[in-house]
């Protein structure tokens, strides 16, 4: 169990470098989360990866084409180049 408030737990690491969150931590967390993790002088800082920070990511992302497929609808992009809907 904890030690108290503002205090973490004591977790360890097993051989393929897992740690296990307490369940006490892992309030608002579901499987296939993302966390990052980082570090601050000798402590390692898990924080869950906001929505907003994979908006920006996405955001950010900037594709390059050739200015021939840049008016190219979905419809017609389809066929030029095969497609298909699963």
């Amino acid at each position: 169990m904890g030690w108290g408030v503002g205090v973490g737990e004591k977790v360890k690491i097993d051989e393929r470098w897992r740690v296990v969150i307490p369940k006490r931590f892992r309030k608002g967390l579901k499987p296939r989360d993302e966390l990052i993790v980082e570090r601050r002088g000798s402590d390692i800082i898990l924080r869950k990866r906001e929505r907003k920070d994979i908006l920006n990511e996405f955001h950010n992302i900037k594709l390059i084409v050739e200015d021939e497929l840049k008016n190219l609808g979905a419809e017609e992009g389809k066929h030029r180049y095969g497609g298909y809907k699963e």
